[in-house]
């Protein structure tokens, strides 16, 4: 493999985590060297911590053994003081300006004991606190620093390692972000599904699955979102392809069953793919979810208070309530009456809405 052919692969490792040992196995071969890790780093009060790492094939099989000195606090090269003083930089154990004597000889010595020789790198600063770097170790007993030959070949890498290293980063936050958008997605009351024209389930929340194991007039058997009357399976087709609006009402075998459908986002027609679309689903028989904790401290509650106001959210009487509490009813009224004045409303049905409109999708 060229230099040229080398740099393409790294180009087409970015979004691939699995393809980067072959990578760095060619660029180690291409130096000659004993082992070659690219990580990103990220500052943290005196320290680096690596949150990225991507090793060849030997460094993959060491990493235990390395992880114990190179990879941790006791290596010179983690001290802040050694980040990347400019942009970009081509630096080794015996050039850099960062170490003192005592600094390299703790590297000569810890490094021994990885199996692994003296160490140069190219780096550079991906954002404000963050760098990355490709460092290459010689074999045991090598104590060569880079060579003209070596410092060539990085110079010609560098632009390129830059360009992948922010391809990466973005590709790390792209990352974040959707898991966060995930775990917030699945952790709602609201019940969400995404699903393609032909109603083929591509996602959904913990929420949407309670839901379609409970109303009789969906499922969502063999990974597709299925209704029991024709006519209800067209009108969510036609409401996901926009030719009916964005919402719809399904016919449960009761008033409580009743279905209510409405499309959040969906792809554009033109646009290549399988047309997405982003679903909410709710019905009067789920009841919302709220915890009796958020209310009692958000309004003032006691936790009796509070319970009461929750399964009056849920649909229950005061008359169920004391029952089910094993309570007198006067005692559930007064303890309404006290909720009541503390949420500021005068009747229960403005209790019941207020606490819904803070509480009961979050």
């Amino acid at each position: 493999m060229d230099d040229n052919q080398l740099i393409a692969t790294m180009y087409g490792a970015v979004g691939e985590e699995l393809r980067w040992t072959a990578v760095l196995d060619a660029i180690k071969l291409r130096l000659g060297v004993a082992s070659a890790v690219f990580q990103s780093l990220v500052a943290h009060k005196d320290d680096l911590v690596p949150f990225i790492c991507r090793r060849d094939t030997w460094s993959t099989q060491e990493a235990e053994r390395h992880d114990a000195w190179a990879n941790s606090p006791l290596n010179p090269r983690f001290r802040r003081d050694t980040e990347p003083r400019g942009q970009d930089e081509i630096e080794s154990d015996q050039r850099s300006l960062a170490f003192t004597a005592a600094d390299r000889e703790a590297l000569r010595h810890g490094l021994a004991t990885c199996g692994l020789g003296p160490g140069f790198w190219l780096g550079c600063k991906t954002a404000p606190g963050e760098h990355t770097t490709m460092i290459f170790h010689r074999h045991l007993g090598d104590g060569r620093d880079m060579t003209e030959a070596d410092l060539g070949f990085l110079n010609q890498l560098l632009p390129h390692f830059r360009q992948a290293s922010s391809l990466l980063g973005k590709i790390a936050g792209y990352e974040a972000r959707l898991s966060i958008t995930e775990a917030f997605m699945d952790s709602t009351s609201l019940a969400l599904i995404v699903c393609d024209r032909d109603l083929n389930i591509r996602w959904m929340n913990a929420a949407t699955e309670g839901l379609v194991g409970t109303l009789p007039q969906m499922s969502g058997s063999g990974g597709r979102l299925r209704f029991r009357a024709m006519d209800a399976d067209l009108m969510v087709r036609d409401a996901i392809r926009g030719q009916r609006g964005d919402t719809c009402r399904i016919a449960g075998d009761g008033p409580g069953q009743v279905l209510h459908l409405r499309v959040l986002r969906r792809d554009a027609a033109d646009r290549p793919g399988d047309n997405l679309a982003l679903v909410a689903l709710c019905s009067p028989a789920t009841a919302p979810s709220i915890n009796a904790a958020e209310v009692a401290d958000l309004f003032g509650l006691t936790m009796a208070e509070a319970m009461l106001t929750t399964h009056l959210v849920g649909g229950m009487t005061v008359k169920d309530f004391a029952a089910h509490r094993g309570i007198a009813e006067g005692t559930a009224r007064m303890q309404l009456k006290s909720a009541l004045a503390k949420a500021g409303v005068g009747r229960q049905a403005d209790l019941v809405r207020q606490v819904c409109q803070s509480l009961a999708r979050l």
